[in-house]
């Protein structure tokens, strides 16, 4: 279990840009209380890609994918509050 979840926390690292890229390509389209959750479908969704581009496990990488979103989204509520003076 715990070599699944280093595996897990490593594709999420490398993956936590691109889904970063894509929550900020759609922020102004949808109230920023979804951000979170759309954050983490997301990267679950590009997670579930990855594994079937590379014929890997779907459970691997749907759970990157998770560890990614919340990374992400926790990246854009970190930059919003620096940007907005922690209004």
């Amino acid at each position: 279990m715990e070599i699944l979840l280093n595996e897990a926390m490593v594709l999420a690292a490398v993956m936590a840009p691109v889904i970063a890229f894509f929550v900020q390509l759609i922020k102004s389209d949808i109230n920023t209380r979804w951000l979170p959750y759309v954050s983490v479908g997301i990267g679950i969704g590009i997670g579930l890609i990855f594994a079937v581009a590379l014929g890997e496990g779907l459970f691997l990488y749907g759970l990157a994918g998770f560890f990614s979103g919340a990374a992400a989204s926790g990246l854009y509520d970190g930059v919003h509050s620096i940007t907005k003076g922690g209004e």
